[in-house]
């Protein structure tokens, strides 16, 4: 029993001894990590998400680059794909390499990926690609996203922590629910309720699928069943849409700040994100790089 007990114990050592000689090496990948950015000057407002959503359908995708002063921004502003055969692929992969850029800004934060195994585009989309052209230049990559714990943290400066609480689980489902309705969405929204609601202020605020389920149906159930909803066309009207606005607003000033301190700094900066985000900050993006300009 104890010898067993023993080689149990070494192959457990020599598993996570593995496990981060592949990760030092690049083998897996680490998710992108945080940048830090102090607030931007932005002399053009980023248009809301309840003004967006009256506005009539733009460009997907929709694609633009800006240059002032010493730094450049070329903004991929995808529909978001996990199909290695869409033609957004093959245009971010060309826009990269016309770029030659100094620092690249993806979506979100990804996950661990074993390089040459998994596809980067079937698991992470759009991201997953630039994450790997940044890999292969050696050029470095973050998340344009803020830390979640300072998003909630202003989140609740406006909203109940149960709200909130629901928001941060629900959203990541409602999102990848256009690439497929999971086999088991009890287990997945399990995970997420862990994961997703283990933050100051809103820890523990709901605990398991079946107490998410009555909260929905006391405040969405006219809706229909979350397990069958993908955000693709808006959230529900109520504190579901106003804390989604409220975190796009928050997500998006500080994408602009990364990518206008960058610039300021002289670097040519590739960024993927979903088309509705590109769309509304483009004014305030462009009043930012003018600002860029005069200070150069």
């Amino acid at each position: 029993m104890k010898r067993t007990i023993r080689y149990a114990g070494l192959a457990l050592v020599i598993a996570v001894a593995g496990f981060f000689i592949l990760l030092f090496t690049g083998t897996i990948w680490r998710s992108p990590g945080y940048l830090a950015a102090s607030p931007a000057d932005l002399p053009a407002p980023i248009i809301s998400m309840r003004a967006y959503d009256t506005l009539a359908d733009h460009q997907r995708p929709y694609l633009y680059h800006l240059k002032d002063g010493r730094g450049e921004i070329h903004v991929m502003g995808i529909d978001h794909t996990r199909d290695p055969e869409d033609p957004q692929i093959s245009l971010i992969a060309a826009t990269w390499n016309s770029a030659k850029p100094d620092i690249a800004f993806v979506e979100g934060r990804l996950g661990f990926l074993f390089q040459g195994i998994q596809d980067p585009v079937r698991e992470y989309g759009e991201n997953g690609l630039t994450v790997s052209l940044a890999k292969d230049a050696g050029v470095p990559y973050f998340t344009w996203e803020p830390r979640r714990e300072d998003e909630v943290a202003i989140v609740l400066k406006k909203f109940m922590p149960q709200q909130a609480a629901m928001f941060y689980a629900l959203r990541p489902y409602l999102s990848n629910f256009r690439f497929g309705k999971p086999e088991n969405p009890d287990a997945v929204m399990q995970e997420l309720i862990d994961s997703r609601t283990d933050y100051d202020g809103i820890r523990g605020q709901i605990s398991s699928v079946a107490q998410l389920d009555q909260i929905w149906k006391r405040d969405f159930g006219h809706l229909g069943d979350w397990r069958d909803m993908s955000d693709e066309l808006g959230w529900p009207e109520g504190y579901l849409f106003d804390i989604f606005s409220l975190s796009n607003d928050i997500r998006d000033r500080h994408l602009c700040a990364l990518l206008l301190q960058e610039a300021r700094d002289g670097k040519k900066v590739f960024v993927t994100m979903g088309s509705s985000h590109a769309f509304r900050i483009e004014g305030a993006l462009r009043s930012g790089m003018r600002t860029v300009r005069s200070r150069a």
